[in-house]
């Protein structure tokens, strides 16, 4: 018997060591923690008909930002609009830039507008009306400067001019067309007083 009652002991000792393992993994397991991935772009919050609107030191807005949605993602803190509408409202002539989509940086200082962009401003007396179009045009709003690279096209009344670049610089009033340009210029003519 007593060599028998040996044997079984590595069995009994196995069987308890089995035991004991399933019990401190029953013990120690805990209920899943929901973490946020900051790995993926995810969307953490939506906004559907937004208005921004930015105020110059004076307390006059400076510029009014209408989008038909707006989707922020926390892993890089940007935000995307869906058809944004950028009115520059302190001006003698009023500037609407706007376009199908655009991405906004974690900062709010760097707009890329991309998709049908287009650009109007509003004619004045002695100024015809002005437009721009583009695929794509990097904005920042606060300094009314631009730039993009690719191509666009330039009207202002009748005159017509197609560029590979371009950058502005609106507060100063400068437009700087790069690459290739061409274009049909005509000049308003000034009437001669009876």
């Amino acid at each position: 018997m007593t060599n028998r009652g040996l044997s079984l002991f590595p069995v009994l000792v196995l069987t308890l060591l089995a035991g004991v393992s399933v019990w401190l993994d029953r013990v120690t397991q805990q209920e899943p923690v929901v973490k946020t991935d900051k790995t993926r772009h995810e969307p953490d919050f939506t906004a559907d008909k937004l208005t921004v609107r930015r105020f110059d030191i004076h307390g006059k807005t400076q510029y009014v930002l209408v989008a038909d949605r707006m989707v922020h993602y926390g892993d890089d803190e940007s935000t995307e609009l869906v058809r944004p509408r950028l009115d520059y409202l302190n001006r003698p002539e009023p500037v609407r830039m706007e376009s199908e989509f655009a991405t906004v940086s974690k900062d709010g200082e760097t707009v890329v507008m991309t998709d049908k962009v287009f650009l109007r401003r509003a004619a004045t007396p002695g100024k015809p009306e002005s437009t721009l179009r583009t695929q794509r045009m990097t904005v920042w709003p606060d300094d009314e400067k631009m730039r993009t690279e690719a191509p666009v096209t330039l009207t202002q009344g009748t005159t017509v001019i197609d560029a590979e670049r371009m950058e502005s610089d609106n507060l100063v009033g400068e437009v700087r067309l790069q690459g290739k340009v061409r274009g049909i210029l005509y000049r308003n003519l000034l009437v001669p007083k009876p």
